[in-house]
């Protein structure tokens, strides 16, 4: 476990929790927020390598090459989930994996589909 850190460690139980909520990757999209940090950047290298498509939202767009590299399909601009929104939303993901909380953890499971899974830990937003 030492190997891959706490982080990784993380980012595993995540990948793992979706999992067992049911989700493949023919259900769609899966989001990763707080991308660019350790457990986001590792889930989203699980994630890829086990099929799935990911998106990646994160604050440093200009580090969107590097996502793209470990595997998102596509990167977004935090901003689009961080403010308050609507408590029912157009539905965007089949899961997700969230280390930001408050407004975005609020926002990404508005835009969830039904039956879909997110897995949450840490509160980066509040």
């Amino acid at each position: 476990a030492m190997a891959i850190g706490t982080a990784g460690y993380t980012a595993m139980l995540s990948v793992l929790a979706l999992e067992h909520g049911g989700l493949t990757p023919a259900h769609g999209d899966i989001l990763v927020t707080g991308a660019n940090g350790g457990a986001g950047s590792i889930a989203i290298a699980l994630l890829s390598g086990l099929g799935y498509r990911v998106v990646a939202s994160t604050g440093r767009l200009d580090e969107a090459d590097y996502l793209t590299e470990l595997g998102a399909a596509e990167v977004i601009d935090r901003h689009t989930l961080s403010e308050p929104g609507a408590p029912i939303a157009r539905e965007r993901w089949a899961g997700a994996i969230d280390s930001v909380g408050s407004h975005t953890l609020a926002n990404v499971l508005a835009q969830t589909r039904y039956r879909g899974v997110v897995a949450a830990f840490g509160l980066a937003q509040g």
